[in-house]
């Protein structure tokens, strides 16, 4: 690997969320730094791309040196036209994030911050996901801190094919957080509740509300940022279950 790599941040938060701000000046310390993101917050999009309008990328620049391209698109879209029209070679690694709130359990599904990490591990390149367990008062330093010691082992050890690294930070000071817990995806899910409300006009419109159910299981992620861990799971976009094949051949269709 070269001394610099190129590294790909990206995220779904926006290009001018601090997160990704906060990100990129931890990358540059570490290598050659790209930045392609959305021109606006695109969370909980999952992985869906633009196939039918025209995507935009116009050049946005934040203070310290921050240059970065703006999308009109999906974090998906943002990898895709990096890697395919805007970088001048294949990055060695992609990472995603500094994204406000954890992506545990279910809500990898939903996650634009997971989808964007795992269309860099399609295209083949070693990617992360990091997200801080927070939406308010966020210290950015652990994540910084974090991501630098994840891009830096990757670096050196690769990654399997097909498989990106999910991981949450808890939101606490550095010197507080535990460790480092190699965890499994957990269930926890987030028990939504659609409140009904009125606009000044009198027409019926809803708000989504509703409070996650962590899992018990200690070896999940979100049992480990509960507890002050950092929490790495591997992941992997292959969906089979294989396990139900068997069966369903049995069926006889």
């Amino acid at each position: 690997m070269k001394n610099r790599p190129k590294i790909l941040v990206t995220n779904d938060d926006g290009i001018f969320a601090p997160g990704i701000f906060a990100l990129w000046e931890a990358m540059t310390e570490i290598g050659e730094v790209t930045v392609v993101a959305p021109d606006t917050e695109k969370s909980a999009v999952g992985h869906a791309i633009t196939l039918i309008d025209p995507i935009r990328v116009q050049e946005v620049r934040r203070k310290d040196g921050f240059v970065g391209f703006a999308v009109k698109g999906t974090p998906a879209d943002c990898v895709k036209i990096a890697i395919r029209s805007l970088m001048e070679s294949t990055p060695d690694i992609v990472i995603s994030g500094i994204n406000s709130g954890a992506n545990v359990g279910n809500d990898i599904i939903y996650s634009g911050t997971v989808s964007a990490a795992t269309e860099g591990t399609i295209l083949g390149i070693p990617s992360i996901a990091i997200s801080l367990s927070a939406f308010k008062n966020r210290d950015w330093v652990s994540p910084m801190v974090v991501a630098k010691t994840v891009v830096k082992k990757v670096i050196v050890n690769g990654l399997p094919l097909g498989t990106l690294l999910n991981v949450n930070v808890p939101n606490i000071p550095i010197e507080s957080i535990k460790g480092y817990k190699i965890t499994t995806q957990g269930n926890s899910v987030f028990r939504d509740h659609f409140e009904k409300r009125e606009d000044p006009r009198g027409r019926t419109y809803y708000w989504m509300t509703g409070r996650v159910v962590v899992d018990s299981d200690k070896n999940t992620d979100s049992n480990a940022i509960q507890n002050h861990y950092i929490s790495i799971t591997p992941i992997h976009y292959q969906l089979t279950e294989e396990s139900f094949l068997k069966t369903l051949e049995s069926w006889k269709f």
